[in-house]
């Protein structure tokens, strides 16, 4: 958290906005705020989405790591993805593509019992498809609903709003794929 801390205070400071400011832009407390760049808090995802936008920056900017020099090929072991390690119980999201620079984005991400991000969906360009590789999961794209279960993938246009749900009481998970890269 330490690392999500001191990024998140660059990320500020880069934008020329005080924790009042950055707090009221993202509506979440600056008490918050502060804690996250102290390294003592662990903040939800939906905080990080909030805190992205108000910044202008991708959610994926929050997962640790260098960006690697771009390669013509790169392999990402299992054991060494980049990560992002959420306050939800279970919520993990871990990068399959080296980095986010590319022109394509990979993720693979848990999503814990119970989560919903209906009250900040995405909206960003590009067009990602989704496969759910274990559980099930609600996902709605523009208003419209779409029950997925284990191998049922769905393509969309990211640039509508959009969210997930896992509405069941056990882990979902999932792998996406976007362009150009937009996490």
């Amino acid at each position: 958290m330490r690392q999500l801390g001191q990024l998140l205070r660059a990320l500020r400071a880069d934008a020329g906005l005080t924790l009042a400011e950055l707090a009221g832009a993202a509506d979440v407390s600056i008490g918050l705020i502060s804690q996250i760049e102290r390294g003592q808090g662990n903040p939800s995802y939906n905080t990080l989405i909030k805190l992205a936008h108000s910044l202008g920056v991708k959610v994926g900017e929050f997962f640790g790591g260098q960006e690697p020099e771009q390669k013509a090929a790169e392999v990402v072991r299992a054991g060494s993805r980049r990560r992002l390690l959420l306050s939800e119980h279970d919520m993990v999201y871990e990068l399959l593509t080296p980095s986010m620079n590319g022109k394509l984005g990979m993720i693979r991400a848990q999503i814990a019992a119970g989560w919903s991000n209906e009250t900040v969906p995405y909206v960003h360009e590009g067009e990602e498809c989704i496969i759910v590789v274990e559980g099930s999961l609600l996902v709605v794209v523009s208003g419209e609903r779409y029950g997925l279960e284990e191998g049922d993938s769905l393509t969309y246009d990211a640039s509508v709003p959009h969210w997930y749900a896992n509405t069941t009481g056990r882990l979902a998970v999932l792998i996406g794929a976007m362009t150009p890269p937009s996490f």
